[in-house]
């Protein structure tokens, strides 16, 4: 493949989608993986129309790799670091990435459940780490939806009673399908009449839906010393009441992406305790892909896409 055209569906400025090609070279330190499964996040949803490749959930089959000696040193091929690559996405036939951005997928864990996972799945464990999470904690998810949902299932994995904070009454069914102690209706617009009835509070409270501005909205949740970890990504300020905060020991913990251990950890784990994403397969094309997105769009998805070249595929391979 190496010098060869690769294809992958990418965004446009009028955010329609296009099948595109490139070339791109093997380089020393690269794997070239033939992608099976990808994951469609939110922020593709976001990115579909900043003209670039799309996708970044990838799973596959390692095609080909240089250097496998571990003399990378002596490589014929070795040019030192290499920036500035361009990185056409996971909606692909083939992906190009370097060999420390790559991790092994358990034997026991499916493809299409662990696309979901190499984004979210580790957003979320890296989050619960960060916040030193025990077994003998209460863990709240704000926002049942493809991140929440799987956060619910990684605290249930690691022991803890979770209870599930929704602005959607309707998502009480799912909540308690996927193992949730407890589902409460909380109003995120702060507007809310009367004072939310929360039966036990948490040690540890994952944000995981939309934006939420006030933090004066989350007191009733928590219990003293309790951890916030903000795992969304928004572009509005926050507010925090200070001695509300301050006198209780609360602690507010950011946390974005994962190191390469807990990568790793979070896969293993995944494979460990049988955790399977909820999950909707399209084909992966152009077609599938909007489908996808109008999921996404209408809050219909339940509750990640995997797009799957099992079920068709616009690509050769």
């Amino acid at each position: 493949m190496d010098g060869e055209t690769r294809t992958y569906l990418a965004g446009t400025p009028s955010g329609a989608l296009e099948r595109q090609t490139a070339t791109i070279e093997l380089g020393a330190l690269e794997v070239l993986i033939r992608i099976t499964h990808s994951g469609v996040c939110g922020t593709d949803a976001h990115d579909r129309t900043a003209s670039c490749g799309l996708g970044h959930e990838g799973v596959g089959v390692i095609h080909r790799m240089e250097c496998i000696s571990g003399y990378r040193q002596y490589c014929h091929k070795s040019v030192g670091q290499k920036y500035g690559a361009e990185d056409h996405g996971t909606f692909c036939d083939y992906a190009i990435r370097h060999q420390d951005f790559v991790n092994p997928i358990p034997d026991g864990l499916p493809s299409k459940y662990a696309a979901p996972l190499v984004c979210a799945g580790i957003t979320v464990y890296e989050a619960l780490q960060a916040a030193e999470v025990k077994s003998s904690d209460r863990v709240g998810v704000v926002g049942l939806g493809g991140l929440g949902h799987i956060a619910l299932l990684y605290a249930k994995a690691m022991g803890c009673d979770v209870s599930v904070f929704s602005a959607s009454e309707k998502k009480w069914e799912d909540a308690l399908a996927l193992g949730a102690n407890e589902f409460h209706v909380l109003n995120t617009t702060g507007k809310a009449s009367e004072p939310l009835d929360v039966y036990s509070k948490v040690n540890v409270l994952l944000l995981c839906g939309g934006a939420i501005t006030d933090y004066g909205i989350l007191l009733p949740l928590l219990a003293r010393r309790a951890r916030v970890v903000p795992v969304i990504i928004q572009t509005k300020d926050i507010t925090v009441p200070y001695m509300p905060f301050i006198l209780p020991g609360m602690k507010i913990i950011f946390s974005l992406g994962a190191t390469r251990e807990n990568e790793q950890n979070a896969l293993k784990f995944a494979d460990r305790h049988k955790i399977r994403p909820w999950i909707q397969e399209y084909p992966m094309t152009v077609d599938g892909l909007n489908s996808a997105f109008a999921g996404l769009d209408d809050g219909s998805m339940r509750y990640r896409a995997v797009l799957s070249k099992e079920l068709g595929n616009e690509f050769s391979v």
